[in-house]
């Protein structure tokens, strides 16, 4: 089988069985009631808010590769960012979001190590972020988590993220330079160098920072809104110490643009901090779906590059070129 086709079954099956688990302890006609009878205006505000996301985005993906001395432009960092949401959310492609990204960001003119350690660093810091915001929040989320296998598993999983972190930064140190010898290890040794200039630096790393935090809180304001939105009685703060969570585990790669994975852990996370199933689900839908939502534009970009001969097979061919 091919192995795109194979990557999009197992994901596919991933999310089917946790949505169908989900379900079967949760009154879905119910939910299906309360998003129904959503508030419109909330609703706005809460895409509003979520599509601010995207040029915060596009602007912290410029200052990585500008650090790095592979720029891309303004305009080409907005349109490619954008893009590559609607591949992330909205397709469920067998190429991630964040390959379509490298693809286009290499066809910018830009080497081909740039376009890979620019959007994997970019990626980096986000997520760098939301495990930062996790563990500062750890300490009321687990006192509101009851199975202490839920427990173990947040901080097993946060302790992992930052174990990975620190190997990234630390690789690139002469005791690691038998790594040269190998392939795989000098371009983990070459990126983790990328990362050290830029992430650990004051500038541009300290503005990086601000941004991606920023970036999150803007989030967290996103979904506290969609509660809003469908009548959920839960404070901004209870939102704050359960997304972080939720969006730390559903980054996992295990399931369509985070379907299932992220509903799981939103009712567990939403859970905690007393918030009923079918309120967490609800939220927890909705805010898939503003995603989708503000993808959409996206795809009128992505059409315009179709116009200028760069096809979704090109990419994909481009991509497997670029992994080589």
């Amino acid at each position: 089988m091919n192995r795109r086709l194979l990557s999009f079954a197992i994901k596919f099956a991933v999310s089917a069985i946790l949505l169908w688990l989900l379900a079967r302890g949760i009154d879905i006609d119910a939910v299906g009631q309360q998003m129904a009878g959503a508030d419109p205006l909330w609703l706005l505000i809460a895409l509003l808010l979520a599509a601010a996301v995207l040029p915060m985005a596009a602007i912290r993906w410029r200052l990585v590769t500008r650090a790095i001395r592979e720029p891309v432009s303004t305009r080409e960092a907005l349109s490619i960012t954008a893009i590559g949401w609607f591949f992330n959310q909205t397709l469920p492609s067998t190429i991630g979001g964040d390959a379509v990204r490298v693809v286009l960001a290499y066809r910018t003119g830009i080497s081909k190590a740039g376009a890979i350690h620019g959007i994997v660093l970019d990626r980096l810091m986000g997520l760098f972020v939301v495990l930062a915001l996790a563990t500062i929040f750890l300490p009321p989320l687990l006192s509101g988590l009851s199975a202490d296998f839920q427990k173990w598993f947040l901080v097993v999983f946060i302790g992992l993220g930052f174990a990975g972190y620190a190997v990234l930064f630390l690789v690139s140190g002469s005791f690691a330079e038998r790594l040269d010898n190998i392939r795989l290890g000098r371009l983990v040794r070459a990126l983790s160098r990328d990362a050290r200039t830029t992430l650990l630096s004051l500038s541009p790393g300290g503005v990086i920072l601000v941004i991606s935090v920023v970036l999150q809180f803007v989030q967290i304001a996103s979904v506290h809104a969609i509660a809003v939105a469908v009548g959920v009685d839960v404070g901004f703060t209870a939102i704050m110490i359960a997304l972080p969570a939720v969006l730390l585990i559903s980054s996992l790669p295990i399931s369509l643009a985070g379907w299932g994975v992220r509903e799981q852990s939103m009712v567990l996370a939403l859970g905690a901090m007393g918030v009923a199933a079918t309120d967490a689900l609800a939220v927890s839908v909705l805010m898939g779906l503003s995603w989708i939502v503000i993808g959409l534009p996206g795809a009128l970009v992505w059409l315009g590059h179709r116009r200028q001969g760069q096809t979704l097979d090109q990419a994909v061919e481009t991509g497997s070129d670029l992994a080589d």
